[in-house]
């Protein structure tokens, strides 16, 4: 991906406390890396975020960007053009790769208003990592979006860990820390979540009975459905529905 890349321009800012403009619109992409601190952003008519620490935010050519620092920055900026679709561009990134990135960007710290890289190999070099990085990350959150939605729409069924994390490719151990980096849950603790919702659900809009409900969304045994949601609730399935109702 990137074989139709070129790098125009790149140049490192070690701490920005304002930007000099609140807004521009650049003729060609533009990726912000953000080593330390933050600032807020909108890209055209987009909602307002925030890009952080390890993060990468990638903006389009020929769109007001408008940007506001948070905390004092230290940012590298690489523009560059490109003729294919990439899926960063418009994005917001978190890097997963994060110690290769900081280590990229420190070795971009003398890359200062470089606005011909073809004679810069080595700078040429460590932006075009990052875009790399950039895209990985993309693609490993597009992989793990998949396996939480089948979650989600699979609440009645056995979950098995180690087989999603063979669909990912990852270790089981490393799959498990990169869903709860990007979700800020383990699997089966979205699950879980996800049998919470339901079983509310039911019981506030429908006259299914425990044993009903608990078959409904996998469990085999109307016990363990019951010491379950009391688990997460704090009652019963009867106690909340009198509670509620």
């Amino acid at each position: 991906m990137l074989s139709k890349t070129e790098l125009t321009f790149c140049t490192y800012f070690k701490c920005i406390r304002r930007f000099v403009y609140e807004q521009e619109t650049y003729e060609d992409c533009v990726a912000f890396c953000v080593k330390n601190g933050s600032f807020a952003y909108r890209i055209g008519e987009e909602k307002e975020n925030v890009v952080s620490e390890g993060e990468i935010v990638v903006c389009p050519p020929n769109q007001p960007f408008f940007r506001e620092i948070i905390q004092p920055a230290e940012i590298c900026m690489i523009k560059f053009r490109t003729t294919e679709p990439l899926p960063i561009i418009g994005k917001k990134i978190r890097v997963s790769k994060l110690l290769r990135f900081q280590g990229d960007l420190e070795k971009l710290e003398g890359c200062l208003f470089c606005d011909n890289l073809v004679d810069e190999p080595m700078f040429s070099h460590y932006c075009m990592d990052i875009l790399y990085l950039a895209i990985d990350a993309v693609g490993e959150k597009s992989k793990l979006s998949v396996i939480k939605s089948y979650i989600e729409k699979n609440y009645d069924k056995e979950i098995f860990v180690g087989e999603m994390a063979r669909e990912t490719g990852y270790s089981t151990p490393h799959f498990i820390n990169k869903f709860k980096a990007y979700y800020g849950v383990t699997p089966k603790a979205l699950l879980s979540q996800v049998r919470i919702l339901k079983a509310k659900e039911l019981l506030l809009t429908s006259d299914k009975l425990s044993r009903e409900i608990a078959y409904t969304l996998g469990f085999s045994d109307e016990l363990y459905f019951i010491r379950f949601f009391k688990k997460y609730t704090g009652l019963t399935p009867k106690q909340f529905k009198e509670y509620r109702l």
